[in-house]
């Protein structure tokens, strides 16, 4: 079965979850130093014990988004007021360099890109570009040439980290959407193993080994027993959930170099690196944990096998072919057992 995949929102609450506590602290150990700027002392103090607010919220699961955005707009703030207290005294009063900025900014791009999403991102990352021109140009007349020069790698790294941040994550989210429909070609959506096509091409892979490494290949075809009259007597909702549970029961016992997946219907494939021998027993044993396993909604149920061996001269036709001529045997002398072709 898949491994489970977490959601944007939640790899996003515990980046925040572990990366919180480090900026209170930073914060905190800011202030040590911030004493020429009462209004950023403020400012900082307010947003530490407002993250550690956030912290909480989060913690708890409530209300993310409002809190997602809140503290964007506060560390926007931030971010605004530290410029202007950079500006005014490390440009103006020290003809000094804002070089501090150039380095943060990256992380505080990103933050806006994965809070907002890439559309709106780019919007509000050229507004707070924006605001921190039209401050730095009421400064104009005081700059010495060091002071422009540093003010001039500033905006223009900014804009560059705009651009590099919107095209990366327009880049990522395009292999994410390639990814999904890759996965959806070949996962079956109702059990969310394999389907036919991945097995098809599993079965290239194992066959090709087989004729050509001499690799061994057993194909057992699995059929889940009086399905139709579940159906019927049940309905179709219970005849799914007896086929994802079915199909998990059948994948907890396979090893990780044994392919399974949905033929069709309520029939299975499992596609084994075995030996004859081997796959019979194989076979044999999700038999029998199927036939012990105490479904939700029916409580017994049992499973028909075939089981085939690649021999030199077969083609991925005849082996499944002889397969499912054993399935049929299964199924016609009583169900509920293996047989081999």
């Amino acid at each position: 079965m898949p491994n489970h995949i977490e959601s944007l929102d939640e790899l996003k609450r515990k980046i925040y979850l572990f990366t919180a506590p480090l900026i209170i602290l930073a914060l905190f150990l800011n202030n040590l130093t911030e004493y020429y700027a009462v209004i950023s002392y403020y400012l900082s103090v307010t947003l530490a014990f407002y993250l550690i607010f956030s912290w909480i919220m989060i913690y708890k699961r409530w209300y993310f988004r409002f809190i997602e955005l809140s503290n964007l707009f506060l560390v926007s703030l931030y971010q605004l007021n530290q410029y202007y207290q950079s500006v005014q005294v490390n440009l103006v009063e020290r003809n000094d360099s804002i070089s501090d900025f150039v380095i943060w900014m990256p992380l505080y791009v990103v933050y806006i890109y994965l809070t907002l999403g890439r559309k709106k991102g780019i919007l509000f990352s050229f507004l707070v570009w924006a605001l921190t021109a039209h401050i730095g140009i009421q400064f104009a007349p005081s700059y010495e040439p060091n002071s422009v020069d540093s003010l001039i790698q500033y905006h223009v790294a900014n804009i560059v980290y705009i651009f590099v941040f919107y095209y990366a994550q327009f880049a990522f989210g395009m292999f994410s959407e390639l990814k999904t429909i890759k996965s959806t070609a070949y996962i079956d959506p109702l059990t969310e193993v394999q389907n036919r096509r991945k097995l098809d091409l599993n079965l290239d892979l194992y066959w090709e080994k087989a004729n050509t490494t001499k690799q061994e290949l057993s194909v057992i075809l699995i059929v889940l027993d009086n399905f139709k009259k579940i159906n019927d007597q049940f309905g179709h909702d219970v005849g799914d959930r007896v086929l994802r549970e079915f199909s998990q029961v059948i994948s907890n016992t396979l090893r990780n170099d044994e392919i399974f997946g949905r033929w069709g219907g309520e029939e299975f494939m499992v596609l084994s690196p075995a030996s004859l021998l081997n796959a019979r027993k194989l076979a044999e044993h999700i038999r029998y944990c199927i036939e012990k396993h105490r479904f939700h909604d029916i409580s017994n149920l049992t499973g028909s096998f075939g089981v085939s061996h690649y021999i030199p001269g077969d083609t991925k036709e005849t082996l499944i072919k002889r397969a499912d001529i054993a399935l049929y045997e299964a199924k016609s002398e009583g169900k509920n057992q293996v047989r081999v072709c």
